[in-house]
Order: C-alpha cells, then structure tokens, then sequence
C-alpha cells in the first residue's frame, strides 16, 4: 500500500495509480468498493484469524497472529470470527492481556492466543470474559 496524504495531494496522479489515505479509503479513480473493504480485513485478519477446524471439529480462533511491531499496544472490541462469535481484546508488549469473546449461538472454539490453547464450549448468547493476571 501506497501512503497518499490527502491534505497535500495536488489531484490525481494516473500514472502512479493511487494509493492508500490514512483512512484506508482508496485515492484512486474510479473509487472502488472492493479496495476500501478489502484494506480493512487485511487489518482484521492481522488482529484476528478463525476457521473451521476440522480435526476435532469446532471453530479455531487465533487472537493478534500477525501484529505489527508497531501496534505493541492496543485494543480492538467488536470483531467478527466465524461460527457466529464476537471478539473484543487489549494487548500489550504484543500479548493479549484481556478478551471478551461472545457466542451468537452454541458451538465449541479453540481459541490460541499468546502460545497457548484452550478449548471453549459456549452457550447461545454467553461472554467469555479473561484478563491475564
């Protein structure tokens, strides 16, 4: 992704292509849904990862598998995981302190997050709630 300031943009350079703003809109003509979108689950997709998990069965969720070195710290509440789950979390140093993890309906997850897994067997509308100690 290319950087595209927009306060000091001078129009639109067809040659180049575009570009990214700093709000992950595309700067390119003609706009294009599918580059907004995209860019933004390439974020999530770096904070939160889920699959179907054959072996076993259940859902598989991995929490921050590829966060930057620049994003040590922070927090994300409202992510979507398949299989119906919402996923809120607080990080720091690159490590998951705290998660909120809320079931839309029943089903079992394997969640992994800083080395570890663990295996939840969630109730329709239950919240799974953790903060490291």
């Amino acid at each position: 992704m290319t950087y595209v300031d927009a306060e000091h943009n001078n129009g639109t350079d067809y040659v180049h292509g575009g570009g990214t703003y700093a709000n992950l809109l595309d700067a390119h003509p003609p706009f294009q849904i599918d580059g907004n979108f995209g860019g933004t689950a390439g974020v999530c997709e770096m904070l939160l990862q889920s699959s179907w998990k054959a072996e076993g069965g259940g859902w598989k969720i991995e929490l921050l598998p590829a966060l930057p070195e620049a994003w040590k710290d922070g927090s994300v509440s409202g992510l979507c995981a398949r299989g119906g789950y919402e996923v809120s979390m607080e990080w720091h140093d690159g490590k998951v302190t705290a998660f909120t993890i809320r079931a839309r309906k029943a089903g079992t997850v394997t969640l992994l997050y800083n080395g570890k897994t663990e295996k939840l067997k969630l109730k329709a509308g239950e919240n799974v709630i953790k903060v490291r100690k």
